[in-house]
């Protein structure tokens, strides 16, 4: 099945490092019959953002994907996997 990742803008060594840094991206995946926002967290940037909205909005709501560490071969496989799953299962 053919995917693309789109990510936010152009993504150099040092684009990822900040964002592996960060623990979180946002990215849209687009395949033949569909378009999806996700936002991709490490599991401790998602406890911390998880807190944080519950402080200041008493939820938390995203449509995200857990992955160990946010890497574009992390993020490459994971989408990989979904596209072969036919992307059942996305948020």
């Amino acid at each position: 099945m053919e995917h693309e990742i789109i990510y936010p803008c152009e993504m150099d060594d040092y684009a990822w490092f900040e964002t592996e840094s960060k623990g979180w991206i946002e990215v849209t995946i687009r395949w033949a019959s569909g378009e999806r926002a996700i936002v991709f967290y490490d599991p401790i940037r998602l406890a911390q953002s998880v807190q944080a909205g519950l402080e200041r909005d008493t939820y938390f709501a995203e449509r995200i994907i857990v992955v160990p560490n946010v890497t574009e071969a992390v993020l490459v496989s994971t989408v990989a996997a979904l596209a072969h799953h036919d992307f059942i299962g996305l948020p």
